[in-house]
C-alpha cells in the first residue's frame, strides 16, 4: 500500500464521512440534542457546531483570507508532523482530547439535528467544490493550527478522520 493520498479518493472518502456523520446527526433525539454525554464535554449540538465550524477557515484562506492561525512554534508542527499526523492520515486514529483550535470551538450548538446536517453537509460540499477548483489551478496547501502547511489530500483525509471521530461520540 502507497502512503501517497491521492485527492480523487480522499475527496470520495471525505463525501462517504460527511454523509455517515450528517444521518448520524439528523438521527440524534431532539431531548439529548443539547445534553453532554458526559460533565465537562461537548453536547451533540456543540459537536455538530464544532464540526460546522471547522471549514470555515479553511474555506477563507481558500478566498485569499486568513485560515487557521498557528499556534505552535516550528519544531513542535515538526514533532507533531512526523509523529501524529502519520496515525491520522494513515491509521486513521484522531488523538484523543486533542484541543479543538479556537476558530472551531463552538460558543453554542446548532438549532436542531436537522439544521445542523444541512449546514454539515453544505460546508463540507462547498469545501470539497472550492478545493477542487483551487487545486486544478495548482497545488494547494492550507494552514492548520497544530501542523502547519497540508496538502489539499492531506486536509481532506484529516477532516474525514475528523468526521469519524467525532460520529462515535454522537449517541447512537
Amino acid at each position: 500500500m502507497t502512503r501517497r493520498l491521492v485527492l480523487e479518493q480522499v475527496t470520495a472518502d471525505h463525501r462517504a464521512a460527511i454523509e455517515a456523520l450528517a444521518r448520524t446527526v439528523e438521527s440524534v433525539d431532539r431531548g439529548t440534542w443539547n445534553v453532554a454525554r458526559e460533565p465537562g464535554k461537548w453536547t451533540p449540538a456543540e459537536i455538530a457546531q464544532h464540526l460546522i465550524l471547522s471549514y470555515g477557515p479553511p474555506l477563507a484562506e481558500l478566498s485569499g483570507g486568513a485560515g487557521y492561525s498557528v499556534r505552535l512554534p516550528w519544531w513542535k508542527r515538526t514533532v507533531l508532523r512526523w509523529k501524529v499526523l502519520p496515525k491520522i492520515l494513515y491509521a486513521e486514529k484522531f488523538p484523543k482530547d486533542a484541543p479543538a483550535p479556537r476558530e472551531a470551538r463552538p460558543k453554542q450548538g446548532a438549532a436542531s439535528p436537522e439544521e445542523a446536517a444541512r449546514l454539515l453537509r453544505e460546508k463540507a460540499g462547498e469545501f470539497v467544490r472550492r478545493l477542487s477548483e483551487a487545486n486544478a489551478l495548482g497545488p494547494v496547501r492550507l494552514t492548520h493550527s497544530y501542523f502547519g502547511k497540508l496538502t489539499a489530500p492531506q486536509i481532506l483525509k484529516l477532516m474525514s478522520v475528523h468526521a469519524h471521530h467525532h460520529r462515535a461520540q454522537l449517541p447512537a
